[in-house]
């Protein structure tokens, strides 16, 4: 399979919730890696999301005594190991 990245990735678990807002449902997940425009998360849904839902990604717990931001994202791949997401800029969907 073809590499399509235009960004490089950075090896990084972080712990994170991921929340499918079509299905209210939010889980526990940890990021193997991350870059500019998206990541690639251990996580698991049932039944998975399909390609090009929208999920929200967010960092656990406070950042420096802040709510983290929420990041907006869609679904390119699911495997087994979890899911790859496109993030997605305001304007930009």
């Amino acid at each position: 399979m073809e590499d399509k990245r235009i960004c490089e990735r950075i090896e990084a678990p972080l712990d994170i919730k991921v929340t499918w807002p079509a299905t209210q449902q939010i889980k526990p997940a940890t990021t193997r890696d991350f870059s500019d425009s998206g990541a690639f998360v251990l996580v698991s849904f049932d039944p998975p999301p399909p390609v090009d839902a929208e999920m929200h990604l967010q960092l656990n717990g406070s950042v420096l005594g802040k709510e983290p931001p929420l990041l907006k994202a869609r679904v390119v791949r699911v495997t087994d190991e979890g899911m790859a997401f496109r993030f997605v800029r305001e304007g930009s969907e």
